[in-house]
């Protein structure tokens, strides 16, 4: 579901043509706390969303900050997500089964988890905090990708962050799993990365080795498939004096002679500077969360290239995301 980026050694996917310009976007909205979905076709994105989850009213569910749509074996189409939290110890992820929204899986996440995916095929659930909770409210540098793992194929992962796997990345900020190369790709400061999966006789995931970096000045906010071709997008942020601010595209690349794995020469698309999310939909639309401040994380405004931007009045969105459905 992430992206049909080309396969290690072999052709790139091809995508079949778009069906539709009419597509659903799921983003996760502060001010509510909820994670809600709407059509791409509209700009006035008030009132009852199509679809929307609240997250509960506890200190580790403050501040949803990732959604992202996936389908699973067993527990049918199910949102993951995560929250920064205020509690002291840590934020939250869970998987919200899209058809009751039901919570059928959660933890406590280490630091204020930014990004969340779910791994297919293995079923771990996979967070990135910038940041990593000490004691209290008091906060150290650092912070960290973390992978819940189920111990068994087709059960639930674990529901403490004392039985995941932790990789120190600082300033965690993105994950993606990109099915067709077998990658956990990851943003952080600094640097772009992809890891391959370290497993078992059984096929369990037992930890991650690192295969390719990409380094850039500044911090690297998001990470994204383009829906449209085999590239991705990475967000770094940042005012001018930041030369690698902005909108950056590239896509990992597989030397078949040597064995090993790079990043495409990035090149940047928009000159932005605090951009939160940006993907681009199957159609070749263009769409984002462009925050106004360095001082301010969020936006009332969903923009799409080529036509008037998407407005929810109050909202305070921090993600944008393809909800993979197109509209019928």
């Amino acid at each position: 579901m992430t992206a049909g980026l080309a396969a290690a050694g072999g052709a790139a996917t091809v995508r079949p043509a778009a069906a539709s310009t009419d597509y659903l976007v799921v983003v996760v909205e502060q001010a509510a706390n909820q994670i809600q979905r709407f059509s791409n076709a509209t700009t006035d994105w008030n009132g009852t969303p199509g679809w929307y989850w609240s997250a509960p009213a506890t200190d580790t569910w403050r501040l949803l900050s990732d959604a992202k749509r996936r389908v699973t074996a067993n527990w049918d189409d199910v949102l993951v997500c995560c929250a920064n939290g205020s509690s002291s110890t840590g934020g939250r992820a869970a998987m919200v089964r899209e058809s009751d929204k039901a919570v059928i899986w959660t933890a406590v996440v280490p630091g204020n988890p930014h990004s969340v995916e779910r791994i297919d095929g293995h079923g771990a659930v996979v967070t990135a905090s910038s940041k990593a909770r000490v004691f209290g409210d008091a906060y150290q540098s650092g912070g960290g990708i973390n992978l819940f793992v189920p111990s068994t194929h087709g059960g639930l992962p674990p529901t403490s962050y004392a039985d995941s796997i932790s990789v120190g990345f600082s300033g965690a900020h993105g994950v993606l799993w990109d099915d067709a190369n077998e990658l956990l790709l990851a943003i952080g400061d600094k640097e772009l990365r992809a890891y391959r999966l370290v497993t078992d006789a059984g096929d369990i995931i037992t930890g991650l080795t690192l295969v390719a970096t990409l380094t850039f000045s500044g911090t690297g906010h998001d990470l994204q498939p383009d829906y449209a071709s085999e590239d991705i997008f990475y967000t770094v942020g940042g005012d001018a004096t930041n030369p690698d601010h902005g909108v950056w595209k590239t896509r990992p690349v597989y030397d078949a002679a040597t064995g090993t794995w790079s990043f495409a020469a990035p090149a940047r698309l928009h000159d932005w500077y605090y951009t939160k999310s940006f993907s681009r939909l199957p159609d070749g639309t263009e769409f984002w969360v462009d925050a106004p401040s360095a001082a301010t994380w969020w936006n009332d405004t969903v923009g799409f290239s080529g036509r008037a931007d998407s407005v929810r009045t109050g909202a305070k969105f921090y993600k944008a995301r393809f909800w993979s459905h197109v509209l019928t």
